[in-house]
């Protein structure tokens, strides 16, 4: 379980060597660092600012310990959900010690390649379900891989994330329509009552596409822009449809089974993440990959920067961005209030 420490600022710089800027957004920004006390691993530092006492500085603070306190009641841990090592609390900075994960996951990746990938996360994801924590944001910019020789996929940023008792009979359900647009499912974007669970298997299946076509189901082959509301209305009529844009050459049958079975617009179809992980698929033998194209790996992200997903924190009326989707642009790097920290 991971630990809670109030510390002063300079017991913070005795702690941490902050090597380098790996994320930012108005919420705060991720460092890579090191523990000048041991001969630990790299870690993943997310770190806020609590200097000016503001409403929105208490907020972002909050917000950082929910999701402290949400992966903390797992009260175990599962390989495909990302470890936290500690919370800290300081004059200045709150922040979060995690595993550090070098990679974003690639997109137009082979199916017998990513197969596995999918098998994990299902089983990450379910593992969440049964504890009572709903994600709400998941999506191909919040899963990194680990640096081992053979990368398993990581759940990451759990900003978002709920905490139910799965005993209460109002467990998982909701109206909060927050997370990133092109992941929403239906009823979610419409801010319906709805499972939040389903909302989970809704947005996994979609990424599980994009991982393997490089585009969402619904997103137009050219490419999608969410400058206007009228653009995301056009986006989710084609989501209440369910019927996906272009061509899917990259999928074989059985995954494409699969994906409509957690990608169908009506929430009492569509599959459980239980259901997903115990599905035929994963029983089945090697995936025939002779028809795909053989793209090379493309990443939606800047490699350098692992930890964009961080800076996507959008609901539907804060998409004003005309580039191709926020979480592509490259974020403004603030070190305000950092010097001391990477002395």
């Amino acid at each position: 379980m991971a630990d809670v420490h109030a510390l002063s600022d300079q017991n913070l710089v005795d702690r941490l060597t902050f090597q380098e800027e790996v994320g930012s957004g108005n919420w705060g920004s991720v460092w890579m660092c090191t523990r000048k006390d041991t001969s630990a691993d790299t870690l993943a530092v997310k770190l806020v600012h609590r200097r000016s006492k503001t409403k929105t500085s208490a907020a972002r603070v909050r917000s950082l310990w929910n999701e402290m306190k949400t992966v903390r009641s797992l009260h175990e841990s599962h390989p495909a959900i990302v470890h936290f090592h500690a919370f800290i609390i300081t004059p200045s900075y709150a922040l979060i010690e995690m595993d550090y994960l070098p990679r974003l996951v690639p997109v137009e990746v082979r199916e017998d390649k990513a197969k596995e990938w999918f098998r994990a996360l299902a089983s990450g994801v379910e593992f969440l379900h049964r504890r009572g924590v709903v994600h709400n944001d998941i999506k191909p910019a919040n899963i990194l891989l680990t640096s081992s020789t053979t990368p398993t996929p990581v759940l990451v940023d759990f900003g978002f994330a709920q905490r139910y008792d799965p005993s209460s009979p109002s467990a998982f359900i909701s109206k909060l329509s927050y997370g990133t647009p092109e992941y929403l499912s239906p009823e979610r974007a419409r801010g319906l009552q709805h499972d939040t669970r389903k909302s989970d298997v809704w947005a996994l299946g979609v990424t599980w596409f994009e991982i393997l076509e490089g585009r969402t189901p619904f997103e137009n082959v050219e490419g999608e822009s969410f400058a206007t509301k009228e653009d995301l209305e056009r986006y989710y009529a084609r989501t209440v449809k369910g019927k996906w844009v272009g061509t899917h050459t990259r999928l074989s049958k059985d995954v494409e089974r699969l994906l409509r079975k957690m990608i169908a617009p009506n929430a009492d179809m569509r599959a459980t993440i239980a259901a997903v992980v115990g599905d035929d698929y994963f029983a089945l033998g090697p995936v025939c990959t002779s028809h795909f194209s053989s793209f090379p790996y493309l990443s939606l992200l800047l490699p350098a920067c692992p930890f964009l997903a961080h800076t996507t924190r959008l609901t539907p009326s804060m998409m004003t961005a005309s580039s191709t989707f926020a979480r592509q642009a490259e974020p403004a790097r603030s070190q305000d209030g950092l010097a001391m920290l990477s002395e």
